[in-house]
């Protein structure tokens, strides 16, 4: 019998060390079972040490990719990653516009794990002002959401005022992640509608190799959201989900990385 996939699209970067960015994207949607298509943004240098080079893509080649990729795709929902530039933010903007149908996770990736700026300074209004706005949910972690509060976040006690106040900011669902919380036995996430507080613990898995987890995390939700889970919903199986990657982890060369495929638990 024939299976019908549901269709994601990341638009974000190139990770060409395989453990984040696109790379990570594509290969959490093949593992639930959605038909993963892509938009690149950027081209990077980069392995979990860091990233030693950026290159942009063209907005007008950006705009390309979009049009091409949804005139041919029923796209059911959609995640953003690594933007880089104003003028990508825009174009990307315009076609969430056009397109509202399309269920979007925005994950604002600013900096890298290994402290690589990853959206330029001037990038950051024309998010909050263009893109924010027409997503169905926006995923920072500590540091993104320290950024667009203006506020250090860095305790277990100020994860649910700060998603409301985020929310009350940006008039959008905000999943905050705590997973960086100092001496925290719990990775805590709490996601707040406008209506509810959700929270979602897992234990905290100590000398883990994170990186790629918030692509991973976004990609799943978007995923789950594609096979038609409600927003609380969805970002519980993608905790779950993201718990199993890093539980289950895999060995890469040097270091141990998510496993994308993990063996269920029962």
């Amino acid at each position: 019998m024939k299976k019908d996939f549901p269709i994601t699209l990341t638009i974000a970067g190139s990770d060409s060390g395989g453990g984040a960015g696109v790379q990570a994207d594509l290969k959490t949607f093949s593992s639930l079972a959605t038909f993963g298509t892509t938009v690149f943004t950027c081209l990077t240098a980069q392995n979990p040490d860091g990233v030693t080079g950026i290159y942009e893509i063209s907005p007008d080649f950006v705009s390309s990719q979009l049009q091409v990729v949804s005139n041919y795709f029923p796209i059911k929902s959609a995640k953003t990653g690594m933007l880089y530039s104003k003028d990508i933010i825009k174009v990307v903007a315009t076609f969430f516009y056009e397109n509202p149908d399309i269920l979007l996770v925005l994950d604002p990736v600013m900096v890298a794990t290994s402290g690589a700026k990853l959206l330029k300074d001037d990038a950051i209004q024309s998010l909050i002002e263009d893109l924010i706005p027409l997503s169905k949910v926006i995923t920072p972690n500590l540091d993104e959401a320290s950024l667009l509060l203006g506020e250090t976040i860095n305790q277990y006690d100020q994860l649910v005022p700060m998603a409301k106040k985020l929310y009350q900011k940006f008039n959008v669902p905000i999943l905050l992640k705590g997973g960086h919380l100092p001496n925290a036995s719990e990775a805590t996430d709490v996601l707040f509608d406008g209506n509810s507080v959700y929270e979602f613990a897992k234990t905290y898995l100590k000398d883990k190799h994170t990186h790629g987890t918030g692509c991973t995390y976004s990609a799943a939700i978007t995923a789950f959201l594609a096979h038609g889970k409600n927003l609380a919903e969805a970002v519980g199986s993608a905790k779950e989900y993201l718990h199993l990657t890093l539980e289950d982890d895999i060995v890469t060369g040097p270091i141990h990385h998510l496993n994308h495929f993990p063996e269920p638990t029962n």
